[in-house]
This record gives C-alpha cells, structure tokens and sequence, in this order.
C-alpha cells in the first residue's frame, strides 16, 4: 500500500466512525437472532453434548461473514479458528463457546436452551457466559465490512474455545505444542460480567489459582463410633485439624513462606481500587452476613493473596443417625494468587506445611493451576480499549485491578508471551453458571460496537505507524 492509498484509508477511517456504529445499531435484531440460534445448541463441555454441533454451527456462522474457519482439533472439543486478514501486527480475540451444565431446569424461568427475550435481556444458558460476548467480535467484523468493504489493516486472529467451563487442559496442550499459531501483538477477550459496576469496565489482570483437592484416609471399613470412635483415626477430625493450622486467627494463610514471591503492588492498583464506585462492594449486610472477614475487603479482594476451603466431604451426613467412623475425608481448596507466586510452588509449600505440622499421611492432588497475568495500564491495547469504550457509552470505563480466574490465558503468557486484556460485555447480574443467566441486550449491542471501535482504532494506529515508517 502506498503513501497516497495509506492517507486515503485514514481519512475514512476518522471519518467512518458514525457510520460504523450506526450499522451496528441498524443490524442488532439481525445479530440477536445469530445469538438466539447459536445460545440454542446446548454445547456442555463437562458432558460433551452438543459440543460438536455448537463448534460446527459457529465455523459456518464464521463462513458466512467471509472468513474461512477451520476446526483444531486438541484431542477433546475443538477450537474454532479463523483469520481475518494477513498482516505482521496481529490481534489474537479469544472466547469460549461452551457452557456449563444447565443444573435443574424446574429453577430456570426459562428453558435454558430456548433463549428468550424478557425485560431487556436475553435470558438462557451460555447467552452471557460466553456466547453473546464471543459473538460480539464476528458481529462487529460483520458491520465492519459492510461499511468499509475490505478488511482491516491487521490480522485478527479468531480463537475460540470448546473446553473453557472444564480446565482448558487440551485447548493448553494444543497451544503449547502449536505456539507460533498464536503468536499476536496482545490478546484481547469479552468474558465474565463487570462485577458490582454498572459501568462499560476492564480488568488490567487476572489472578492466579492453584486448586487441590486434600485426602486423609481412616480404616478399611467403617465401625461403630460407640465401640471404636476413640481409637480408630477419624479422617474429618484430622482433615479439620489440619485445615486449622493453614490460616491464622484472622483467616489468613498461615502456611510458612506462602507470601514470599508476591511482587510489590503498583501504587496505581491500588489508586484504581480507591476509585471503584460504592456500588462496587455493597455492605457486608447485602451478602446476607455481620461483617466481611477483613477490615478493608476491597484491599484484601486485590492485593492478598489468599484460600477458601470451598468444600468438605467425609463421613455421614443423611437424616437420623449412623453411628460410625468415617472411612475418609475429602476437602477442595482454592488459593488465590498475585503476581510473582506460581502454582507450583504453592503447592510445594503446602506439602512442606502438612509435612511439618503432623500431616504426612493427607495427599494432595492438584486439580487446576494458572499463574497469575497482568498488563500495565499504559499499554497501547489498554488505552485503546478504553478509549473505544467511552466512544460508545459516552463516559470512561471503570478501570478494575483484577478479576479471579486462571484457564487458558495463564498459557497465553507463559507459552506465547501474549498480553491479554479482559473487557467485559456483560453487565454485573448476569448471574453467569445459575438458572438466572442474562443478557442485557443493550449491554451486547454496545459490546458489539466496542468491538468495531477497537477494530477501528486499531487500524488507524496500524496505518499511521505505516505511514512514519515509510517516511
């Protein structure tokens, strides 16, 4: 592309912006019923239904638009892949298409998988978790075209994953022994709801989690507690003792070194946590509780690491009685992590700990890990980002420290290198993986014209660093 051709596409890019979002705004009920129709197909990862079938539907909605998809297959559920353009400065968009299961359908006001408009939302499995927000990227590629007639002046590289809801172990394997495939300038994904903020937002960071799942065994076979339950080993006891000497008396991790590798907090994290809005965290009274474990629960939300014994098992517990000794005990524990702690390490130190305080005999089996990712606010995609934001709401995004998590895009950084930016499309009760799944579709119509402005503005700066190279 020359000087002159360069100028030319600048001028209609800065001056095809109303044009864009108009056309979004034009197609909307269009792009629902792609959402309706996609959010039909039931795609549940843990079981595999309609998996296949949900991976088939969006390569040929891909098709339809222009791109050539393909299917990349990991060895479980398939990724969704397409290019759109062949450019040395790349954006790889990431996105999920598979959901969790739908639970009791009696709780759903809805059926999950008949998608159905009520009150400003679109109500049903998977329409905001990740669905909608996914689409959103190929809707504004769609309009795009529509308005400017080629494509833009980068690549963006389309990915979409089928096992997002259970671990991402295949679709981690895949991009581990495929990296140049994925290889992008940054990566940017639409995935989980702004929390408390109603408000366009982004998340600079993702923390880390290593979680595991803790055994301690008793006997053989259970025998009466009245005869042997002072005896015998009981594995609830000795798992609840164990658990006790984890955290302190004021709930935090006890375990020696636990804190060590935590990098130093950026002052500007903490100027952004100040600034989140009151809405954000409502009192401790709107969780149904007295008080929150720490004082300061927005510091403690962002800049603690921490655990949460998300469940134990062991024993009896139906209705009347059983009088008998547990034959073992089970408990799945999440440690949340910030930047410079490793999974690995963690669970290192968790292994010495039980180790030193008399608990050789509890095995620990890890059942997920990612370390924890974050990009600085001065980066060129973050500024970009908000900046498309507040051109379609019309008032700048909250910027959010970080948000819990772990998946693939702990792969993304340590395979790839990648940045990855996490700009939510859903607004904060969507109440994704419950029978009260929505999405507004306001929320997913400005989703969809974020993603146009992003695209826009990203071409812009692709020609204008063009444009001074050739001079």
């Amino acid at each position: 592309m020359d000087s002159e051709e360069r100028r030319r596409r600048l001028r209609e890019l800065e001056e095809g912006r109303e044009a864009l979002l108009d056309r979004v705004a034009e197609r909307a009920d269009e792009y629902l019923s792609w959402l309706v129709e996609f959010a039909s197909i039931p795609s549940i990862s843990a079981t595999g239904e309609g998996v296949r079938e949900c991976a088939q539907h969006l390569r040929d909605r891909i098709r339809s638009i222009g791109l050539d998809p393909e299917l990349l297959e990991t060895g479980a559920h398939p990724i969704v892949w397409a290019s759109a353009g062949e450019h040395e400065r790349k954006l790889l968009v990431y996105g999920h298409y598979d959901v969790v299961p739908p639970g009791d359908e009696a709780e759903w006001p809805f059926p999950p998988f008949e998608p159905t408009v009520h009150d400003g939302s679109l109500w049903g499995r998977g329409v905001g978790d990740s669905k909608g927000q996914m689409l959103a990227h190929l809707c504004a590629l769609s309009a795009w075209l529509d308005v400017f007639g080629e494509l833009p002046p980068f690549q963006i590289n389309f990915m979409f994953d089928g096992e997002d809801e259970i671990g991402c172990a295949d679709t981690s394997a895949y991009i581990r022994e495929h990296v140049e495939r994925f290889r992008a300038d940054f990566l940017y994904t639409s995935d989980a709801s702004t929390l408390g903020v109603w408000e366009p937002a982004l998340f600079l960071g993702i923390r880390g989690a290593l979680y595991v799942e803790l055994e301690a065994r008793g006997a053989d076979i259970e025998w009466h507690s009245g005869s042997y339950g002072s005896i015998l080993p009981n594995p609830v006891t000795r798992m609840a003792q164990a658990i006790a000497t984890m955290v302190d008396e004021h709930g935090r991790v006890a375990i020696e070194g636990f804190f060590d590798d935590v990098a130093p907090i950026a002052e500007e994290l903490r100027a952004f946590a100040r600034r989140l809005p009151p809405e954000f965290l409502p009192g401790a009274e709107a969780f149904g509780i007295a008080a929150f474990e720490r004082d300061d629960p927005v510091e403690s939300m962002f800049f603690e690491p921490r655990m949460c014994v998300c469940g134990i098992e062991g024993g009896y517990t139906g209705e009347g009685l059983k009088m008998a000794v547990p034959t073992s005990a089970t408990a799945k524990i999440d440690f949340a992590l910030l930047l410079g702690q490793r999974p690995s390490r963690v669970a290192e130190l968790l292994r010495a700990h039980l180790d030193a305080h008399g608990f050789a005999d509890i095995s620990i089996t890890v059942l997920s890990d990612a370390p924890p990712s974050g990009v600085a606010s001065d980066h060129r995609l973050v500024a970009t980002a908000r900046a498309a934001l507040e051109s379609v709401w019309g008032r700048p995004p909250v910027v959010i420290p970080s948000i819990g998590g772990g998946g693939v895009f702990a792969t993304f950084v340590d395979a790839v290198g990648l940045d990855c930016l996490l700009v939510p499309y859903a607004q904060p009760d969507m109440q994704e993986h419950s029978a009260q799944e929505h999405l507004s579709l306001e929320w997913f119509v400005n989703g969809v014209k974020t993603s146009a402005e992003l695209y826009r503005r990203l071409s812009i700066a692709a020609l204008g660093d063009a444009e001074e190279g050739a001079e």
